[in-house]
């Protein structure tokens, strides 16, 4: 049985100090955590990884956070943003969700039980916004197979029938698709 990959929590702050104590507070949490100066550095660990979670300070001198959660944003969208701020303003705010969409803000200095509690909770949305591209992606695909059958057989999906009528279906209907010899569209599920 295979276990599990553990999600992956990217960390960013232009302080040492205070980069250091946000990853030792995930440290003992049941997540891989990565840890930068760089918003560039995260930008490309969140390009070429799954990172579940972007925790970031707002006011670096590289990018404010609110930009780099923009970025973020644009390069993978199912990683949930969190932003630390010690300048808790309504323009923060509104930086924050105009260009990066922010899951929450959490005011500096942050209770590490709170940091860990809002984790796990970006941690299950970033769960949730990946079921959904999932499910958008087979929607898409089952929306594509449905119109190629009906371009090699025109009318195989508009059924009409009685009220009285009733239908036999095979136990299984892609054995029967690949009876009637339509394996490009059975081999193209099986992707």
């Amino acid at each position: 049985m295979t276990r599990a990959k553990a999600p992956l929590v990217v960390c960013v702050d232009d302080e040492p100090v205070v980069l250091s104590t946000i990853a030792r507070c995930l440290k003992r949490e049941p997540f891989e955590v990565r840890a930068t100066g760089s918003p560039s550095e995260a930008l490309g660990w969140i390009a070429v990884d799954d990172v579940a979670v972007l925790v970031s300070d707002y006011d670096m001198p590289e990018m404010t956070g609110a930009q780099l959660a923009g970025h973020a944003r644009r390069i993978r969208p199912e990683t949930v943003r969190i932003l630390l701020t010690g300048k808790r303003t309504l323009e923060t705010a509104i930086d924050g969700i105009n260009q990066g969409e922010i899951f929450r803000f959490l005011e500096k200095p942050f209770d590490p039980d709170v940091l860990s509690q809002v984790v796990h909770a970006a941690i299950e949305r970033n769960r949730e916004l990946l079921a959904a591209t999932g499910d958008r992606e087979r929607r898409a695909r089952r929306e594509a197979l449905r119109a190629a059958l009906e371009s090699e057989y025109p009318g195989i999906s508009d059924v009409n029938r009685q009220d009285d009528e009733l239908y036999e279906l095979p136990a299984d209907p892609w054995d029967a698709a690949a009876e009637l010899g339509l394996t490009a569209l059975t081999t193209a599920l099986d992707r």
